[in-house]
């Protein structure tokens, strides 16, 4: 959806972790399932490698150089300033902790940033090409080393690089205490941004190394913006624009996957008439206090009263627990129902 609405209502958070991660700083995106930290990642490092590219001539031409004077010690640090210059974004996409470790290994021995050897390959791989080493005949390897091997494969090859890495992790949300050392000696050798859904409080030491950008729902105003534009994209038709637009401010709270969700359904119908744009739902919308433990507190008091009622022999006790009950069961009844509709 994003090819078709843009990144509307989220230019300003984008600018603020560009500007954050021109500084250097690890990144932390953090919000609710489906508020769009995946996205905002994304555009974050097609900003990246755009600005990477468009840098790109200036380093190669070395226009700042004279060619007579590239000779000798000025050649070599000429050359040397161009590669500090480099920058190299690797993407990790798994969700498991070791599995991102296998990833990062992976995609730097595809850049050539770290050597065969350090994994453990094979002697026969030790010479060949990054891009004539396939994944497929050495994953399995690669995925029997452990956490350490493979942390001791990963962070000499980051230190010794001269240019900037930068480390995109799309879910940093399922972190161990026992990985926290691991990640923080990458954090050490480069630069990551992260997302997480949650920061559990047993990493901590992880995230006061992160500055954390929140992400919260759209606006109504954003959300009315994006449904206007992809309704005018995809040219849907609908009796009642109007109704179907607050329709989905309402059920979908601000979470960009709601709004996707709803809007891709609704645009597999030829005619979205009055009748379905109020059938539609969406959890992401409904909003409800858990009356649970308070409805297990109030049958146990009634328990309770009605068994000391008997023990005593106070009929009026009995009585008055008794109407009790019947009043919580209603209530419980009444609450439950509701729920289920919203829902």
């Amino acid at each position: 959806m994003k090819a078709i609405t843009g990144l509307i209502g989220r230019e300003d958070l984008v600018d603020k972790a560009l500007r954050e991660i021109k500084k250097g700083r690890h990144v932390l995106l953090t919000g609710a399932t489906g508020v769009g930290k995946s996205a905002l990642l994304e555009t974050l490092l097609e900003r990246l490698e755009r600005r990477r590219a468009e840098r790109a001539p200036v380093d190669a031409e070395a226009d700042d150089w004279p060619r007579d004077a590239e000779t000798g010690d000025a050649q070599n640090q000429h050359g040397h300033e161009r590669t500090r210059r480099t920058q190299t974004v690797i993407h990790i996409a798994d969700h498991q902790p070791k599995a991102q470790f296998v990833d990062i290994a992976r995609k730097l021995l595809a850049v050539g940033l770290i050597e065969p050897a350090a994994l453990e390959l094979p002697e026969e791989y030790h010479y060949l090409p990054p891009e004539l080493i396939e994944w497929s005949r050495i994953r399995r390897q690669v995925n029997r080393l452990s956490m350490r091997d493979l942390t001791a494969a990963i962070i000499p090859a980051l230190h010794d690089h001269q240019g900037r890495v930068i480390i995109a992790v799309d879910d940093l949300t399922s972190l161990t205490p026992t990985l926290v050392a691991f990640w923080l000696a990458v954090f050490e050798v480069a630069q990551v941004i992260g997302c997480a859904r949650q920061k559990k409080a047993n990493v901590s030491k992880l995230w006061w190394k992160m500055t954390e950008i929140e992400i919260p729902p759209l606006t109504p105003d954003a959300t009315r913006e994006i449904v206007q534009a992809y309704i005018a994209r995809q040219g849907m038709l609908i009796e009642s624009p109007g109704l179907f637009v607050g329709h989905i401010v309402k059920q979908s709270g601000g979470n960009p996957q709601a709004i996707a969700d709803m809007l891709d359904d609704s645009a597999k119908e030829r005619l979205v008439d009055k009748r379905k744009i109020r059938e539609m739902r969406h959890a992401a919308g409904v909003r409800y206090v858990d009356f649970t433990p308070v409805m297990i507190i109030a049958l146990a008091s009634v328990v309770g009263a009605r068994y000391l009622a008997i023990g005593t022999g106070d009929t009026e006790l009995y009585i008055f627990a008794g109407m009790l009950a019947a009043v919580v069961i209603s209530v419980r009844v009444f609450l439950f129902k509701g729920a289920g509709k919203a829902n």
